[in-house]
């Protein structure tokens, strides 16, 4: 019950918070923005604009990083999938 509450967690803050969970996540793990930027095929500069919130990456960029970058479970990505478009349908 504890895990599915944590999953449930992680994906509303990266709902919210896109560039923070990716920002935090590489300082927990040690990566530097080019490890990162290497893991998920993009440049460390618009690595560290998405970071910053100076970019809003497309779906796709976002679900890169997820997988590759994040590790993030199949089950996570349909549920970070379902809350984002819930909250574009609110707006």
């Amino acid at each position: 019950m504890q895990e599915q509450t944590d999953k449930y967690k992680k994906v509303d803050e990266a709902v919210k918070n896109f560039g923070g969970v990716v920002h935090d996540f590489r300082i927990m793990n040690h990566l530097t923005l080019q490890d990162l930027a290497e893991l998920v095929s993009l440049s460390a500069s618009y690595l560290w604009r998405i970071e910053n919130n100076k970019r809003n990456p497309d779906l796709d960029v976002r679900v890169r990083i997820l997988t590759s970058g994040l590790c993030w479970s199949t089950e996570e990505i349909h549920l970070y999938l379902r809350q984002l478009i819930s909250k574009e349908e609110i707006k």
